[in-house]
Formats: structure tokens, sequence, C-alpha cells
């Protein structure tokens, strides 16, 4: 008896690892639910111009997954450039924007929670990342608990994704490039949520392309001028995972655009804040060996 019960918990055990999820799949499990034909990818359905707010969009293709740490506007750019919340107190931005009074600002950017409520701060100071294009933004006060602060990948995130890792050694600098296919939704300035793949990492710069699997083509777009600073999210199950922010169109035979990859600069970005990223939990999903 003991014997049958103790070969009835390993089947339990193996039948528990293989329906562990592979994160890929995952994403693309949900993607294919949310594309419904024709769906309306717009993040908010009305701006109103004398009260500077905005109403968010009920019939969003997106709205199962949190947008609300994703800036509705920046005062003075006309509808251009973008803002993500890495902390009550930062955002992350894309340093060759020409944000206003830059680099000791003041400028204002808009905030919207799940309610529709604008919430106005102050970005009192930006700060670029090394020599990077990332630059971080230092808000006047704290941002409101209803708004969303974005967690990052954890620093073993490639144990979760095939991938091709080589290293290299270019005049001195030593590094590994990355190649791989990660399903990711993204933002522009008309502030319509989109699908791309980042399929690499070389030199601390990821390169984006079109979709490889046809259904989310349809949900692609090109990245125009203007679009910079505007983020980039890897999904887990329904959570939004920041990636980084557009740095520039097609570039490098790359189809949609090239950004810097967040977790590059981590420990740089967390010395600027003061404060450590918050990062995501993988732990629930199947590694790739």
């Amino acid at each position: 008896m003991n014997y049958l019960i103790l070969l009835g918990i390993l089947g339990l055990f193996v039948l528990g690892q293989k329906t562990r999820p592979n994160w890929v799949s995952e994403i693309k499990s949900t993607l294919i639910k949310l594309m419904v034909p024709g769906a309306d990818r717009r993040l908010f359905s009305e701006f109103r111009q004398a009260t500077f707010s905005w109403i968010r969009n009920p019939a969003s293709w997106v709205r199962v997954f949190d947008w609300t740490g994703y800036a509705a506007g920046i005062n003075g750019l006309g509808g251009v450039g973008g803002g993500t919340l890495i902390s009550r107190r930062h955002v992350l931005l894309a340093n060759h924007v020409p944000y206003p009074n830059k680099p000791n600002g003041p400028f204002d950017i808009f905030f919207l929670n799940a309610n529709s409520r604008t919430f106005t701060y102050k970005v009192t100071n930006i700060q670029q990342v090394g020599d990077t294009d990332i630059a971080i933004g230092t808000l006047d006060r704290d941002a409101d608990p209803s708004l969303n602060v974005y967690r990052v990948l954890p620093d073993n995130w490639t144990q979760y994704i095939a991938n091709k890792a080589e290293s290299f050694n270019s005049m001195g600098v030593v590094g590994t490039n990355y190649a791989f296919v990660l399903p990711v939704l993204y933002s522009g300035q008309n502030r319509k949520v989109s699908t791309a793949d980042v399929v690499n990492i070389s030199l601390g710069l990821a390169g984006v392309n079109i979709p490889a699997f046809e259904v989310a083509r349809a949900f692609g777009d090109p990245i125009i001028g203007g679009d910079s600073g505007n983020p980039i999210f890897a999904m887990l199950g329904n959570e939004l995972v920041l990636l980084g922010a557009w740095y520039t169109g097609p570039y490098r035979g790359y189809t949609v655009g090239t950004f810097p990859w967040l977790l590059d600069q981590k420990s740089t970005i967390e010395k600027i804040m003061g404060m450590k990223l918050q990062v995501a939990n993988m732990s629930g999903l199947n590694r790739i060996a």
C-alpha cells in the first residue's frame, strides 16, 4: 500500500512538472485570446482639453493589464514622448527626447488611474544613465498608490526562454550577446498598444522585429518619430513587466526598432534612484534547460 501511495505521489509530481507553463507559450496563448479582429487598441477614449484629463478606454483590447503607471501625456511635447513609473518617485524616460527645461525641469507629466482620475506631477530632474539613452526622471512627490509601479525581470530571466548566448570581446569590451524570440506589447505617441518580438540583445541594445506568429502581425506597427520614451513590456500572466523604452526606428536590419535593455543598467539606475528596482517573480514558470 505504501508503495502504491509513493507511486501516486511521484506521478502527481511528474504531472505537475509537465504542466508548468513555458513563458513564451503562455504569452502567445494570452495574446491569441485577446486578438479579436478589429479590436480597439487605444488606451484612452477621450481627452478633455478644458481640464487636461483623459478617459480610459473600456474597450481596449489589453484592458486586462494594468496600464496606470504609463504616462497619459507630457506637457510641452505636443503629445510625443512617454514616461513609465519605476518607483513612486521615478519615471523611465528616453534621454534624447527634448523634454521641457531639461535637465532640471520642471515639466508636467500626467498619469491616469483605473477610474480615469488624472494625476499631475512635475518632473524636477532628469539624469542620464551612463552614456545610454536611458534617463531617470524624478517626480516632485510620490505617485498616488492607485498608480502602478512596474517591476523588471529578474537577473536570471534567460533561464526561462530559449536563447543562444555568445560571448564577445570587442576592442576591450567584454560581454554576451543573446538571440531569442520574446513577444512583447508596446505603445507609441498615439497611446495605442501593439505587438512585436524582441529578438536579441547586442551590446546592451535590444532589437525588435515584427511578430513571428501570424495572428499577432495584424496588431503590430512600425515606430515613428515621437515614439521615443514609450514603454516596451513583457507579460507574466496578467502582469506587465518593463523591459525598456523606445530609442529609435528601423536600425541594423530590425523591422520595428531598438531600445536600451533596462537590466543592463540596473545597478546604475538603482544608484541614481537611491533604491532597488522592483523585480518580477518568474518562479512559477518552467525553466529552459
